[in-house]
């Protein structure tokens, strides 16, 4: 046995005795001072192994007579020896794995050096005392109080959001909450940007829900389409629009509140996925900042100001759609851990979020500022766009090289990129779509060198 998992080996060993019949149903079990000393293994070992044991079903306790073997043909039987045939699994699939890439600019991936682990740590145990039993129980379905009081705090100060903690919801992805708006906004037709965020044609296709795409160029959403459409609901991207990483300007933004003002069912959805990361330029207030008619729906996510994994998502509801909100019948809730909820919570209250952010922000941007620079050299055959905010940005090769032949030269460096047309398919020359963030700083510029080799001539 091992000594790290004495307790488990033992308890293992136990089991498979009572399972193979060496014990029968009602047998009297050896007590722990005897088993312990016939083992020669410390009593506390022992105690745990027995532990599993009653809490699995396989022995019981009778007060002051013992441990004694349960009737096991009423429990079920697991053969722990099992084996996965992995190495056939393996040969099934694909030989470009993430493995294989020794480079990478992949999307939504965080810097994980600088993650304050500890701090997280600390509230995570601070989320599993005793005072916080009530976090096992049932919550309200927009989520914890505590959470959405300090999401309101955050986008007031940040983002020039006014909100009630009331009119934040809680959801484990924005494609969740997208799928709970379609609800609330019964009988709505979309106009969504083109190319846009994926998972929202899904829904709505899914969903059998009429859109319309809109093109967007560097200044964002071309609203002249706006003019003509029956349709009655915009989801933009509007801080940094998804994938083409353009900001709607100032004047667009005023000029698309006041199409969504001219009718009563017309609303605005406003992702705001990244926006926390701008690096260049005067900082773009929300949509949400500019409304004063209770037009706009702001959503956004802790999965690039946190880490993608947290699955923590967040709308803003206007105030006279709530009412929609608590009447629908069938609406999806505590879709987030609680405890992860405090967690966060926790973590915002005491400032180490915003202190987080800020640390990020000024990391991320020396990383963008020195792919820049690297790539100024070749910029008679490189082309940057969509560079002044978030965790990616595009390139264009402009020297005469097809996708397929980037593709093939990356291939050769081991070198991963995102093809631009896998979001935008009437995309036919060779544009790429890099992520940044997951990048350590010291192998930057080796992912650097290798996108030039792969890109350049």
């Amino acid at each position: 046995m091992s000594k790290s998992h004495l307790y488990i080996d033992l308890y293992e060993n136990l089991k498979n005795q009572i399972i193979e019949g060496q014990y029968k149903s009602g047998d009297k079990f050896p007590s722990k001072r005897a088993l312990g000393q016939h083992l020669s293994v410390s009593n506390t070992t022992i105690e745990h192994a027995y532990q599993f044991l009653l809490d699995e079903g396989y022995i019981y306790s009778k007060p002051r007579s013992g441990y004694f073997v349960s009737d096991i043909e009423t429990l079920p039987i697991i053969n722990r020896k099992t084996q996965f045939n992995t190495d056939a699994y393996l040969s099934s699939q694909n030989k470009h794995s993430d493995d294989y890439y020794e480079y990478a600019f992949n999307l939504s991936e965080i810097d994980t050096d600088y993650f304050p682990i500890q701090q997280f740590r600390k509230y995570a145990r601070d989320a599993f005392e005793i005072n916080q039993l009530q976090l096992l129980q049932h919550a309200n379905p927009k989520g914890e109080w505590s959470l959405r009081q300090e999401i309101a705090h955050y986008l007031f100060n940040s983002r020039g959001v006014s909100c009630h903690p009331e009119q934040i919801i809680i959801g484990s992805s924005t494609e969740q909450l997208i799928n709970l708006l379609t609800d609330i906004l019964n009988k709505a037709q979309f106009l969504i940007e083109n190319p846009s965020y994926p998972p929202i044609k899904q829904v709505l296709e899914k969903r059998q829900i009429p859109y319309m795409q809109v093109p967007v160029n560097q200044t964002g959403l071309e609203l002249d389409y706006l003019k003509t459409a029956i349709h009655n609901i915009a989801y933009v991207t509007p801080s940094h629009q998804f994938p083409t990483g353009y900001v709607m300007n100032l004047k667009k933004r005023t000029q698309l509140i006041t199409w969504a003002h001219e009718r009563d069912d017309r609303y605005i959805i406003e992702d705001d996925y990244d926006s926390e990361f701008r690096y260049f330029g005067k900082p773009i207030p929300a949509l949400q900042s500019l409304d004063t008619k209770d037009k706009v729906i702001y959503i956004s996510t802790f999965s690039k100001s946190l880490f993608p994994s947290c699955r923590i998502a967040y709308l803003v509801l206007p105030k006279k759609l709530l009412n929609r909100y608590e009447n629908l019948e069938h609406k999806e809730g505590n879709t987030v851990p609680a405890h992860l909820q405090k967690i966060v919570a926790s973590f915002m209250e005491s400032g180490s979020f915003e202190r987080h952010l800020n640390k990020m922000r000024k990391l991320y941007s020396r990383k963008l500022k020195f792919i820049i620079e690297a790539l100024k050299p070749y910029e008679d055959q490189l082309e940057i766009e969509g560079a002044l905010a978030g965790m990616h940005f595009n390139l264009t090769v402009k020297n005469g090289l097809s996708i397929k032949e980037c593709l093939k030269n990356a291939e050769k460096n081991r070198l991963k990129i995102t093809p631009f047309n896998q979001y935008d398919a009437t995309q036919h020359t060779a544009k790429f779509i890099l992520g940044f963030g997951g990048i350590p700083f010291s192998d930057l510029e080796a992912h650097t060198n290798a996108l030039i080799d792969s890109l350049c001539i």
